[in-house]
């Protein structure tokens, strides 16, 4: 015999069953969702134009000068993981792919390797923890990011570099630098490949500054104190 609360109780047991199977059908119904393409930069000199990377002669018995580097500016919104595109005064952002990790994060350490790979022995990056160097490089990257005209995307960084002698302030040289790399189809891959150029050829005008840079300063340095016949 069935009594009032066996008959509750199955009806509660019903109820929790088929709400049970209601959510495991909702779990099968959902669509999947396409996982996002993360994306990293380095520096590259396979990607680099014939002639670009050349290895500078060392000065014999010179005493390498430490370069601290600073990484002034970034644009705020390229400096995050999402890659940016603009068109016009549009801007956004690339869907179904990001980078690793944060796009200025990975400009720097790309930077950073550049110079550990091409740099003559006469110039060498400080400790990035402390004003070490004789010399302080000002970087304040102006654009990174890939600009579309005409539905065609050509990737863009371009950076203001000053070189600053720290022991009075003094800025010995400044320059502005840029590249842009023309994409061969709107798709992620050649995007990516993009930026990777034209960082690393970036990268490799800026070793160039530096060098020619610290090099005058230091004639000029040389001259001063050299007493006048």
């Amino acid at each position: 015999m069935i009594t009032r609360s066996t008959r509750r109780s199955l009806g509660i047991g019903l109820l929790a069953a088929g709400m049970a199977t209601g959510l495991a059908g909702c779990i099968t119904l959902l669509p999947e969702v396409k996982p996002v393409q993360l994306y990293t930069i380095r520096f590259n000199p396979a990607l680099l134009q014939k002639g670009e990377v050349k290895a500078p002669p060392a000065t014999p018995d010179a005493k390498p000068i430490d370069v601290f580097v600073n990484f002034d500016g970034f644009p705020r919104a390229a400096a995050g993981d999402r890659i940016l595109t603009t068109e016009g005064n549009e801007v956004s952002y690339v869907s179904g792919g990001r980078w690793a990790s944060s796009a200025q994060g990975q400009f720097r350490d790309l930077m950073s390797e550049g110079f550990a790979r091409e740099a003559s022995q006469d110039v060498r990056l400080g400790d990035q923890g402390r004003v070490s160097g004789e010399y302080r490089l000002d970087i304040n990257v102006r654009r990174f990011e890939a600009a579309y005209a005409k539905r065609r995307p050509t990737v863009v960084v371009a950076l203001d570099a000053r070189l600053v002698r720290l022991k009075d302030r003094q800025v010995m040289a400044e320059t502005f630098i840029s590249s842009e790399v023309a994409v061969r189809k709107s798709d992620l891959t050649p995007m990516v490949e993009g930026f990777e150029t034209a960082a690393s050829r970036v990268t490799v005008d800026v070793i160039a500054f530096t060098e020619t840079a610290v090099a005058d300063a230091r004639a000029k340095e040389a001259a001063t104190a050299t007493p006048a016949q």
